[in-house]
């Protein structure tokens, strides 16, 4: 017989309200007595008002042996006189070693979390959203089992210190963190990412509001994640990065879009350099948005450092942006192995008819000689004359090809068959390089 078996109920019962759902779980397979005594509700899920409130008026009854590993509330609206059922039941049931919690409540600014949520010891995953104000937390915060943060339309203000950084620093083992719908200059303090656990990190920007009085409160965004791996930042650039620790980055995502008038991005003296320089360790780089590029490796060329560790690149194109800046990346990258070409391959967009006509930004092709890259892949390839012309020039000046994927847009087959064979025609460097096209 277990040494469990003979425990009074109560006793049971109070040891129990000391365990996660996941321990108590785990004990259920340990003692027959618990089987019987202790109930585990693995997902509790409510959309209406109605099933929530008769959810929790059974369980505001119910022992402290009822254990709950994942609560789901989605609330189109809430209204005031339904904060207190909300805020009970949220109470009870961060009291039954809950695991995932998940609010996603369209509240108003005058509603408050209750302080409990910030103290939960159990607690692996929160999802906060959408609409959320945080402005104080407990002086006791802290959430010892958090692993997983997800604030979806969240603001912090900053009454007593800033409300962001705390609930950060009350993170100690935060692995992963997603931001989505972000306004940085509609939260009141920090905008400082710092945890030195964090292993994944995204940002995504709802939307930009080009309004005098919102620059006032976005002067700048700073990272101090020395072991962060992944980062997917989709932003608009503030003034500064005055701390960038991304000393661990292996992949970085980028999404840095021009939204406002760019003499007046630059009349506010908006500078990434430290962004850019806070790169330099990465392996995986991708680049979302055209602007990016030029914003990034173009305008702030000083900046870039040399990518030693970088081995993959994936770039945004179109035929008519032109290659300054990628030729930078690529001189900057000397152990590259892959490249690809979201977009179409660029050529001298202008000057279709004329087989000889080179984009000032690809004169020479010299930057190519010099090109470590073993794999090149372009996703959008229609066959024009133009970029037969440029693919000739790239494959007589990359040394090191030993693949070409090409992803063609033809539907005819006789189309097909016309881009098939100039492509496999056309001379190439390297003698390792092989022709691999996939149409779509």
């Amino acid at each position: 017989m277990d040494r469990f078996s003979n425990l009074p109920d109560d006793v049971i019962y109070h040891i129990v309200s000391f365990l996660s759902a996941k321990e108590a779980t785990c004990l259920k397979f340990v003692s027959k007595n618990f089987q019987n005594l202790v109930t585990i509700k693995r997902n509790v899920v409510f959309h209406h008002w109605e099933s929530f409130k008769n959810f929790v008026d059974g369980l505001l009854a119910e022992p402290a042996s009822y254990r709950i590993k994942r609560f789901s509330l989605k609330l189109v609206s809430m209204d005031f006189a339904q904060y207190k059922i909300v805020n009970d039941c949220l109470c009870n049931v961060l009291k039954r070693g809950v695991l995932d919690l998940e609010l996603d409540i369209n509240v108003k600014e005058d509603y408050i979390l209750p302080s409990d949520v910030f103290t939960c010891k159990t607690v692996v995953r929160l999802k906060l959203g959408c609409g959320f104000v945080i402005d104080i937390l407990p002086k006791n915060a802290l959430l010892p089992a958090l692993k997983t943060l997800i604030l979806d339309s969240v603001r912090f203000y900053a009454s007593d210190g800033c409300a962001f950084t705390r609930l950060l620093s009350a993170s100690p083992v935060l692995e992963e963190l997603v931001i989505d719908r972000l306004n940085w200059e509609h939260w009141k303090g920090s905008r400082f990412v710092s945890s030195p656990t964090l292993k994944r990190l995204t940002l995504r920007r709802k939307e930009w509001e080009p309004e005098p009085e919102t620059w006032t409160d976005f002067e700048s965004v700073s990272f101090d994640t020395p072991s962060l791996a992944y980062l997917k930042y989709k932003d608009v650039i503030p003034y500064g990065y005055p701390i960038v620790n991304l000393n661990s980055i292996v992949e970085a995502r980028l999404t840095l879009p021009r939204e406002v008038e760019y003499d007046y991005w630059l009349n506010r003296s908006a500078d990434p350099s430290n962004l850019i320089r806070g790169l330099k360790n990465v392996e995986i780089l991708s680049i979302k948005v055209l602007h990016t590029m030029d914003l990034l490796f173009y305008n702030f060329k000083e900046a870039v450092p040399v990518f030693e560790n970088l081995i993959h690149l994936s770039v945004t194109s179109e035929a008519d942006f032109c290659w300054d800046p990628l030729q930078i990346l690529l001189e900057k990258s000397p152990n590259l192995k892959t490249l690809t070409i979201e977009g179409p391959l660029h050529y001298n967009f202008y000057e279709k008819l004329d087989l000889e006509a080179v984009c000032e930004c690809l004169l020479g092709y010299s930057f190519l000689l010099s090109c470590p890259i073993k794999v090149l892949k372009i996703t959008e390839f229609v066959g024009d004359i133009g970029e037969i012309v440029q693919m000739k020039h790239v494959l007589g000046k990359l040394p090191c090809l030993e693949l070409l994927e090409v992803h063609v847009q033809a539907r005819r087959d006789d189309k097909k068959l016309q881009i098939m064979a100039d492509l496999l025609m056309l001379p190439r460097t390297s003698s390792k390089c092989k022709v691999k096209v996939h149409f779509s």
